[in-house]
């Protein structure tokens, strides 16, 4: 069975910087593949990846309603194994992996996509 101490190893072995939070958080910062404050939290059975990217528009702010449509579409198209999500007044990558047999190159993998939309299409969005 996998714990956080292997979530910290994977983060090692990858040479991924991170900060541990303690109680199953870390914070990985990593301003060379686009990650800025990613969540990673040990939450038995899963683990969570959370990435805030934007500020929610106010409702019945212009354009809000094409940035939700282009989000869905992202998520359809753009994204493999995260998604963009709506929380507060957050709009967050998201992504979650059993923890129980977690495989180091799933874990990578997420990492990546996560990467990948924060530098690729988190910048569009901005517009």
């Amino acid at each position: 069975m996998r714990t956080e101490r292997d979530i910290e190893r994977f983060l090692g072995d990858f040479g991924i910087p991170y900060q541990d939070l303690g109680g199953g958080l870390f914070v990985v910062t990593d301003d060379a593949s686009g990650l800025r404050n990613l969540a990673i939290k040990v939450e038995a059975p899963v683990v969570v990846f959370r990435l805030r990217v934007l500020d929610a528009p106010k409702p019945g702010a212009p354009g809000r309603e094409a940035l939700f449509e282009n989000l869905l579409r992202l998520n359809g198209s753009g994204l493999l194994h995260s998604a963009f999500c709506l929380q507060g007044d957050g709009i967050y990558l998201t992504a979650a992996l059993p923890l129980d047999n977690l495989d180091p190159n799933e874990f990578q993998a997420v990492i990546d996509d996560l990467g990948i939309a924060a530098s690729q299409h988190v910048a569009a969005l901005r517009g």
